[in-house]
């Protein structure tokens, strides 16, 4: 008589632990639970998100290498702090590499136009509710649903790279600027209009004027560091 084998339970494997915590801290920070030069407790953030400390310690590696956290002498890791000068700097990466990207987009089909029409709703949504992830969330999807029509696969990892380091810094500017949700909405609009036309010098002049208008309404002191870098031009 043959003995049955029991199946062994599954295990996640300790990369794909690292993965699944670094994906959660990244999520933290972009959502703004840990904030901008927050010390990062590991016992408490292990608890939070479900890991023991090896992992995490490497998930913090992984964005230590990214520059969304670092590592300081006598206080361990915290979320990264950028001053006026690094967001203008990221912003200049972003404008070089997005260009390519939205130069290199293929022609949406319905359905997409339709998603943008969707998530920029949902973003107005967000802002008239104050419902800060949502609308960090729907602007997110919005322009990586309009890069994912692009080839350029590397060029879109580091864009989304950059996206991480800096995203936090924008989440409340448009509850401080009574005008900003018009702005966002017709831009918006403008893009997927652009996108339907499959006008492509008028999508990447729009997407610029678009992303020089969230760096300036992000940072505090932006005449010098937009102006050093060319933002955009």
């Amino acid at each position: 008589m043959s003995l049955k084998r029991e199946p062994a339970p599954a295990v996640a494997e300790p990369l794909q632990l690292t993965l699944e915590a670094t994906a959660q801290i990244r999520g933290l920070i972009i959502d703004r639970v840990l904030l901008p030069g927050e010390k990062i407790r590991q016992v408490d953030l292990a608890e939070r998100i479900g890991v023991s400390r090896s992992p995490l310690r490497e998930a913090l590696r992984t964005l230590e290498s990214e520059g969304v956290v670092s590592y300081e002498a006598n206080r361990g890791y915290v979320v990264a702090r950028l001053d006026d000068d690094d967001l203008a700097q990221i912003y200049r990466m972003r404008a070089l590499l997005e260009d390519e990207l939205l130069r290199t987009v293929t022609r949406p089909d319905p359905a997409v136009l339709s998603a943008l029409k969707d998530l920029n709703e949902r973003m107005m949504t967000g802002i008239d509710e104050r419902n800060v992830t949502e609308v960090l969330r729907c602007n997110r999807e919005f322009h990586f649903l309009i890069f994912d029509l692009s080839p350029l696969n590397q060029f879109r990892r580091e864009v989304r790279r950059l996206w991480q380091m800096s995203e936090g810094y924008s989440a409340t500017w448009w509850w401080r600027q009574p005008e900003a949700r018009k702005h966002i909405d017709t831009e918006h609009k403008a893009i997927i209009s652009l996108l339907r036309k499959f006008d492509l010098d008028g999508l990447v002049d729009m997407c610029a004027k678009h992303r020089v208008g969230g760096l300036e309404r992000s940072v505090s002191g932006v005449k010098g560091g937009a102006a050093r870098w060319r933002i955009g031009g």
